[in-house]
This record gives C-alpha cells, structure tokens and sequence, in this order.
C-alpha cells in the first residue's frame, strides 16, 4: 500500500476502500448467489490545527491512502454469509484482492449469500492469511522498529497503516459497502541541519507500539481502537537505509506510525547524526494523538536544546551517554529503584533491589543518600534485567567483550573507563584515564551473604549472558589496576547497571 501525504487544512481521518465484485450484478434480495461489494468515497473531516512550533508536535496535513492492485489483501468476516453458495461453513478472514491502484478500488474474492435477512460484514488490513480465529481477537501489531529507505520516502508507511473497516449489517441480497479507519497515528519529521542523518528515535512514558489483537465489531467513532496488548513498546525508532544528508535550508522528512493516544510526560525525540545521538523534549499536541491523522514536527539539529542526555521516563533520573566505538552507552550507573530492600534480603529469582549501605524498604529514604546519588542501585540479577529503560538494554557478554576489545583489551580498558582522581576510587585508582567517557564509579556490592562491600574498591556491573543456573557473567574494575576482569557472579548478588542503546 501507498500512503500519500497531501497538503491540506484538512485532515483525513478515515479511508473508504471499494470491494470488487464478486461474479456477476447482484441477486435480488431473495435470491442467493455471490455477494457483490461496492464502495464508497474517502470521507474528509475538517479539524482545528494547533499552530506549529519547534517544541511541539502539531496536527498539520491529512493521511490518504492509496492502494496497490494485485498486492493488497483485506480480511472479510460474516457470520451470515457462506463459503459456497447453499453451503453451511460461515465466512471467516476470507482474502479479497485489490484491483485498482487508487484510493478507491475494487476488490475480487469468494463469498456467498446465506439465508439470513440481515448479513453484518467486519474487514481490517493488511490480511493475516495464518489467522483462523473469530473477529474479536484478530491480530495486530505496530513494530517499534521502523525502516524508511531514504530521507523524505514514506513507503514504508503503507505496510504499518493498519486499518478496520466500520462494521456493516445490509439485507440479504442488498449493495454492500466498506469504510476503512486508520487505527493509528503518523508522525513527520521534518529535519534540518548538518551532518548525515541515519536514525530517529521517539520515546514516550506510555505506549507508542504494540503487539496484540483487536475486536474488529467496535465502532469507536473519532476515538481510538481498543486494542488487547500482548507487548508494548514505549519507544521506536525509523532508521534509514541510506544516510541522509541534513541541509541548512530544505528540511529531510522521516515518517514514523505509531499508537494513539496522550501521553502522561512530554515526548523525547533523538537523532543519530554521524553516528552520535542527540536529544530534546517536545511537548506532545494537545489531547494527545488521534488515530488517523498525520503530526508535523520541525527540528533544526543546530539549535539550542540538544543534548546527550536521555529522560527515563519511569522516574524523571537523567542520563548522560557517548559512543564508544559502534557502541552507545550510559555514562553512569543506573538509578531505576522502583522498590528497595536491604542487604539481608535476597533471591537468586525474585527482583531485588539495594542502595549501598542503606538496610530498610522506604524508597524515598534510600534515595535520599549519597550513596545512590553516585554510585546508583544495586540489583540482583533478576532485576537487572528490566533495569534499562525503553530503547535501552543490559548488555549481554558479547556486547561487553565488544567495548573493552575497542579500548584495547581487558588489560588496558579497566583504566580507560575508570573516573579519575580518588574523590570515588581508593587511592592510588591505579591507571585511570577514563579515555573512554565511561566514568566507571566503584559502587560495591551485595553480598550473597547479606551485607554490602568494596564500595570505593571495585565496581562490578551485570551483563544479560547467563554463565550457569544460578549465575552470570559481569565485569569488574578494582582500585589497584587497569584491568576489566570477565567474571561469573551469583545471580543473588547486587551488582551495578549499565545500559547501552538499542
């Protein structure tokens, strides 16, 4: 499918798709035989756009869809009609084909009259040909990885424009017609500056992605679809197969889909400009996203406000980060505590969280400490595992062997990454350069024990690789050398986090 952006005041908010006929003219109403669909024209709706600036992403021009004859497919359901003609076997996900490339098309596909007065029809697209379940559970999805093969190219929008047709009851025999709706949002980068221009990210304190299904018999109206989530995603990224080149003057467009809907926070939009992430937050349009329409926000990445700084939205902390190599990674510890224990608590399965020297369950006291102002949270392995924010990882073994080969080595790195000085490490903090950017801070530990250790001394930071069943690989950094030592650690010990970017 192509979706073509047309510049207007107007924005459109549902796309009409024409079905085909099936055979031959239609029977009379009593008669059975083929059921012939027909179509009906794009609906446009006027709206009230708010004015656009560089802080907000603002409604702006209406989303039309074309359809591609031959290549795209629609899923019918009804109840009433059948498979073959006199048969009992309802329809269900029948295939219908486009026939025309335009906004209107007819459509070819098998379906039969039943004995029913009253037929209702329910159709979505793009068609799921494995789906064979009812049409109150049909599945849907919004990849939070995006792909546009160049700047200003929004074809890959088509296979993302997931729409459902608004549900239809027509008598037996009569003309049947139907209006598809755009189940999510678009949004339109339009981006100048300098440098090459390969990724744009989106990241949110809410949903922007999901896996799931929909109910395909809801008529929502102008809202939004509810949808039944498997997984979400609150961040997603468009990266361009070809770099773009950012100009002064003509703006690089990069389109991106994504779920309806207000967010709680201001939204974070990044750029990757010659293989360096910058940020900035943008207030999102006001009541939110609606489903159906396209959003148009300016950049200029030579202006005031970028920054190499990333908002986790689940709690307000901000993080610095760098590349290092191929690699994007935070320049401080995590500091996600969503609940705290102390050291005496702990499980090799269950997510334990710890703030070095802190041993009670307040969050807002243990946050309060010095302690989890430097060094941030200690977690056990479980818990280290959803410690990153969207967009972000634990790193595995690889990823870790990946960065210390790119500084030299493990007997070289350790000095690389470390803080200089002793106002964290214990003198001498043998070898520090932080060459790197990395900052390492020696946060301690959790013992399996029970108690808290090595602050100051060494720091020891998980990775995602299991090294047994009950343990895992890490890294760890010590005052008295320069080396990043590769260990195998109990799951129930409480080590520090550091993420790397997707």
């Amino acid at each position: 499918m192509r979706n073509l952006i047309k510049t207007l005041f107007a924005v459109l908010i549902i796309t009409a798709i024409n079905a085909c006929t099936l055979q031959e003219a239609p029977d009379p109403p009593t008669g059975g035989g083929a059921i012939t669909i027909t179509a009906q024209t794009v609906q446009e709706q006027d709206v009230t756009n708010a004015s656009g600036t560089k802080t907000t992403l603002s409604g702006d021009e209406g989303l039309e869809t074309h359809w591609v004859a031959g290549a795209d497919k629609i899923g019918i359901f009804s109840p009433q009609a059948r498979t073959t003609e006199g048969g009992e076997t309802p329809i269900k996900n029948a295939e219908f084909t486009a026939q025309t490339s335009a906004k209107s098309s007819n459509f070819t596909g098998t379906m039969y009259w039943g004995a029913d007065v009253n037929h209702d029809f329910y159709a979505y697209y793009p068609r799921n040909p494995e789906f064979t379940g009812e049409r109150t559970v049909v599945p849907l999805s919004l990849a939070s990885a995006q792909s546009q093969s160049e700047g200003g190219n929004s074809a890959h929008i088509g296979a993302l424009d997931y729409m459902v047709a608004t549900p239809l009851s027509v008598a037996r025999g009569g003309a049947v017609s139907l209006t598809f709706n755009h189940v999510f949002a678009m949004i339109e980068f339009q981006i100048k500056g300098s440098g090459n221009l390969t990724q744009v990210s989106l990241n949110g304190a809410d949903p922007l992605a999901c896996a799931g299904t929909i109910d395909l018999t809801q008529t929502p109206g102008d809202g939004a679809y509810t949808v039944t989530t498997s997984s979400t995603s609150k961040y997603v990224t468009v990266t361009l197969g070809t770099a773009a080149p950012l100009s002064s003057e003509t703006a690089t467009s990069v389109y991106m889909m994504i779920l309806p809907g207000a967010q709680s926070e201001n939204l974070q939009i990044g750029v990757k400009i010659d293989g360096n992430w910058k940020e900035m937050s943008k207030t999102q349009p006001s009541g939110g996203f609606v489903r159906g329409k396209k959003y148009v926000v300016a950049l200029n990445t030579e202006d005031a406000g970028w920054a190499a700084t990333y908002k986790d939205n689940r709690d307000g902390n901000l993080y610095s980060y760098k590349t290092i190599g191929t690699q994007v990674w935070m320049t401080k510890n995590m500091a996600y505590l969503p609940s705290v224990v102390g050291p005496g608590t702990g499980s090799n399965s269950t997510a334990y969280y710890y703030v070095y020297g802190y041993d009670g369950t307040d969050v807002a006291t243990a946050k309060a400490t010095s302690n989890y102002t430097t060094y941030g949270v200690l977690y056990n392995w479980t818990a280290a595992q959803s410690a990153c924010p969207s967009g972000w990882h634990l790193p595995s073994d690889a990823e870790w062997t990946t960065f210390t080969d790119n500084l030299g080595g493990e007997y070289e790195a350790g000095g690389k990454m470390k803080e200089t000085g002793t106002s964290h490490w214990t003198s001498p903090n043998t070898g520090a350069t932080n060459e790197s950017g990395f900052t390492a801070h020696p946060g301690g530990y959790r013992t399996n024990d029970g108690t808290f250790s090595n602050i100051g001394i060494g720091g020891n930071w998980w990775s995602s690789t299991e090294s047994g069943t009950n343990s895992a690989w890490n890294r760890y950094l010590h005052y008295h050398n320069s080396t990043v030592n590769r260990r195998s650690g109990n799951k129930g010990h409480g080590y520090s986090v550091r993420c790397l970017r997707d």
